[in-house]
């Protein structure tokens, strides 16, 4: 795996639907002291250079971070993460206005996917009460809904990240349809 995979996972998040073409972000672990992560203010489907961030310090060298960048570098500091994505899931947005229970263990997409799914109330982008609270369930969750937001997720890859996310989505998606159809 390599930086590079960050810049195909955005792609498919954006076909999919997932992010808009400004929104969402993916980093990856480098090292114990350095991850690679989206830049702010480039369309997700144009990406060409990541930023470089340094974990003890926050500071960056390249393009200029996502806002989001103290979130992935807090989840970093408190769990074994390799990477990170975060996408503005629309049917993960609207199962947690509904107030819809997501448990991963009800469908096979889902459960070999997810170890567990957190909710964090809405919190403004790009903040550090935001990326506190992220952190905070990281530790229990592999997968966090932010609610009005979208959700996050962290795994061994990007793609492994990217795979807990679109469970999530599904997983979402069936529970709104369903709810439509009591």
């Amino acid at each position: 795996m390599s930086c590079e995979d960050i810049i195909e996972v955005m792609r498919v998040m954006y076909q999919k639907g997932m992010i808009t073409v400004l929104s969402g972000n993916a980093s990856m672990r480098i090292s114990d002291k350095l991850f690679c992560i989206t830049p702010s203010s480039v369309p997700k489907h144009k990406i060409s250079q990541l930023a470089l961030v340094d974990l003890d310090t926050l500071n960056w060298s390249g393009p200029k971070p996502s806002i989001e960048y103290r979130m992935h570098a807090l989840i970093y500091k408190n769990t074994d993460a390799k990477a990170v994505v975060h996408a503005h899931s629309p049917w993960t947005v609207l199962a947690a206005e509904l107030g819809l229970e997501l448990d991963p263990q009800r469908y096979v997409e889902s459960k070999y996917a997810i170890r567990n799914v957190a909710k964090v109330p809405p919190l403004e982008a790009g903040s550090w009460d935001l990326a506190r609270a992220v952190a905070e369930k990281a530790r229990e969750a592999d997968a966090i809904i932010l609610e009005g937001h979208g959700a996050i997720a962290y795994g061994k890859d990007p793609w492994d990240a990217l795979n807990k996310l679109e469970a999530l989505e599904y997983l979402a998606k069936l529970e709104v349809l369903k709810r439509g159809r009591a």
